[in-house]
């Protein structure tokens, strides 16, 4: 099991400022689908905008550690940004399937990356879930963040079936399609560059 090592914390911090990059546009892009500002959608726009990024961080770095502890960063953001402890959980778990499923495939699988992927993709699902989970303790943590009865009361997102099945539905689709589409740009990159070597 090659762990991660020391020097390589570096290219850590960097893909995690990356992907709180591709989060930060996630939620921009899911308030200007919905207008509530419950971030219903931003985990999907997340995945959508930072497939790509995870593409090339696994299958670049290639150690064991590495994709759970930018889950876990993850998971601090929100556990300290006040949405409650357990908005932590997603990340964590998530994280660690995440990891498993990469590491199976020596983080060299295509399908085994796609399908870490896709688990990685729930980490920033726990705002939502702790909405759905224990909402009484997220319109407590809302509150404590100074959120008025209002604008709790225009956020809370239903927990039936259907809304919690268009959530899992859109948020598979945005890893998938984002995970897909990095893989085509980082191909159509690197055969340009293999292009520009052979033609000098």
């Amino acid at each position: 099991m090659n762990m991660i090592q020391k020097h390589q914390f570096k290219q850590v911090a960097a893909f995690a400022g990356l992907y709180f990059l591709a989060i930060g546009l996630g939620v921009l892009l899911g308030s200007l689908v919905d207008h509530r500002g419950n971030m219903f959608y931003a985990p999907a726009f997340s995945a959508l905008v930072g497939g790509g990024i995870y593409r090339v961080y696994v299958e670049k770095i290639q150690r064991t550690g590495a994709i759970q502890v930018v889950a876990l960063v993850i998971g601090a953001f929100f556990l300290f940004t006040r949405h409650g402890a357990g908005a932590f959980l997603p990340a964590l778990v998530g994280g660690l399937l995440a990891e498993l499923v990469a590491a199976r495939g020596h983080y060299q699988s295509k399908l085994g990356n796609a399908l870490s992927f896709l688990f990685f993709s729930f980490t920033t699902t726990g705002p939502i879930l702790m909405m759905w989970i224990q909402p009484a303790s997220y319109r407590a943590s809302l509150l404590a963040r100074g959120k008025s009865m209002d604008y709790i009361e225009r956020v809370m997102v239903p927990s039936n079936m259907e809304t919690v099945s268009w959530f899992l539905l859109t948020l598979l689709l945005g890893a998938l399609l984002g995970y897909l589409l990095g893989q085509l740009v980082y191909q159509k990159l690197e055969n340009d560059m293999m292009e520009k070597k052979y033609a000098q």
